[in-house]
């Protein structure tokens, strides 16, 4: 298991989530998965500019089956391996699950794994530690903490409970996003002397000034260099540069995932055009996401961004 010091030398650049593919039926395509991540791992990707998180909100979790989120796990952790750092979601709202997934992921070498409490009901904050506490009394695997505030009970994890659950010897990371400006900043600001702040916000540029080591682009699962370009003026300081370089992709491209948001619910459903665009497999979405919610119009909208930006790379 990592130490908190390990952990925030080994976590560091670009989080992806990676999409998990299903076939046109709703089977898992492990095949696919695996070939895709393959592609990135061959385009550059190593420990010191990217992350690997399988299995997420990104990949779908919500509608995987525990023996489906354990085919993927494993397989891409045996990738990754002691080349690129990996964080694989263990959330459920059966706590039974989240134990064995963490044993799971203990077993199979995933770094961490990102936890947080049940999700359904609204947040208490001891619910949520004594939740973290009991997986961790079955597990030895390093912990991300995450508040997923924009999803499920809709809870705005408090900095006072993270301080909490970072007591817990398993706790090396936080994945840190809040709606408000001032709770995000308190709580970076408290938790990165301590372990590795993975930036799940909006402002990345601002989350580095202020000492995260990593921030989340689904973006690096089919257009690399744009994330790496950013976490490499990040790190070498040229924060307007690299202000610029953001804003020149995202505010587009954020009217494009905007406009899929609208008609349907998911992440790894707006991944999927970018995929195609690039010739990768998108494979198909599972419910509640619907691909017809992605337009021949949106999917235009990916090809002509994708290739503008890339004649200005």
């Amino acid at each position: 298991m990592l130490t908190t010091e390990g952990a925030k030398n080994w976590f560091q650049g670009v989080t992806v989530p990676l999409p998990t593919i299903f076939h046109k039926d709703g089977s898992l395509d492990l095949g696919s998965t695996i070939s895709n991540v393959q592609w990135l791992i061959n385009k550059g990707a190593t420990q010191g500019n990217t992350i690997l998180l399988i299995a997420g909100s990104g990949g779908d979790f919500t509608s995987l089956n525990t023996e489906e989120r354990k085919q993927v796990i494993g397989a891409i952790a045996k990738l990754a391996k002691g080349k690129i750092p990996t964080i694989a979601s263990v959330q459920s709202t059966d706590i039974r699950i989240t134990i064995e997934l963490s044993q799971f992921c203990e077993q199979v070498g995933i770094d961490a794994v990102q936890i947080s409490g049940a999700y359904y009901y609204d947040g208490r904050p001891q619910d949520v530690i004594s939740w973290i506490e009991k997986v961790a009394s079955h597990t030895k695997v390093g912990f991300a903490a995450y508040s997923h505030w924009y999803s499920g009970s809709k809870y705005d994890l408090p900095v006072n409970v993270v301080e909490k659950l970072l007591e817990i010897p398993n706790t090396i990371a936080v994945k840190w996003a809040s709606p408000s400006l001032e709770n995000f900043m308190d709580g970076v600001q408290k938790f990165a002397p301590k372990v590795a702040v993975i930036d799940n916000g909006p402002i990345p540029i601002f989350g580095h000034i202020l000492g995260c080591k990593s921030f989340i682009s689904h973006v690096l699962n089919y257009y690399p260099e744009h994330p790496w370009k950013i976490w490499n003026l990040m790190q070498s300081q040229n924060y307007q540069n690299a202000q610029n370089s953001y804003d020149e992709f995202m505010i587009p491209y954020t009217k494009l995932i905007n406009s899929i948001a609208e008609s349907t619910s998911g992440e790894g459903v707006f991944v999927r055009p970018g995929l195609e665009a690039v010739g990768l497999i998108p494979g198909y979405s599972r419910f509640p996401s619907r691909d017809e919610a992605v337009t021949n119009e949106i999917r235009d909208g990916f090809k002509q961004l994708l290739k503008t930006q890339k004649q200005l790379f």
